[in-house]
């Protein structure tokens, strides 16, 4: 199956989880910024995207990537401010949805907070996992559905 991850970063922290997505995929995926996108996108089975909200609106780059897909399986994970159980977080995914064009499905989602100030090595550690389990569970589903 043919993955790609791209995402939009506006302080690095979305940019550290797409590299935590990409290490849970097939060795020479690519992991690339939205300004970055192929211009082969659609020949991709399954784009992994990442972006971080900006108030309750998905950032500006990701959500014109994310009206560039057509018909793709997308995994989408998301940087927040705020805890990933959060009404926030509901809103973000909630907005996504919204921006992708019809077509598109939403086969995974991973939302993640902002590093906490008092222990960022622990909470890298716990994005790392988190972000390599999601791509690796996402694409196994994916493979196990036939896509």
């Amino acid at each position: 199956m043919k993955s790609i991850v791209l995402y939009s970063s506006h302080t690095g922290r979305t940019k550290k989880i797409a590299e935590h997505v990409v290490s849970g995929l097939p060795e020479g995926t690519p992991c690339l910024p939205v300004e970055e996108m192929p211009a082969d996108i659609n020949s991709y089975d399954c784009v992994f995207l990442g972006c971080w909200a900006d108030g309750d609106a998905v950032d500006a780059g990701a959500a014109q990537a994310l009206e560039q897909l057509d018909n793709k399986n997308v995994a989408v994970f998301v940087t927040v401010q705020s805890g990933p159980f959060s009404d926030d977080s509901a809103k973000i995914l909630r907005t996504v949805i919204d921006v992708l064009p019809s077509g598109c499905k939403i086969v995974g989602t991973y939302v993640t907070p902002t590093e906490r100030e008092d222990n960022k090595e622990e909470s890298d550690q716990k994005a790392r996992a988190f972000a390599r389990d999601f791509a690796e569970n996402t694409l196994d589903r994916l493979m196990g559905a036939g896509v």
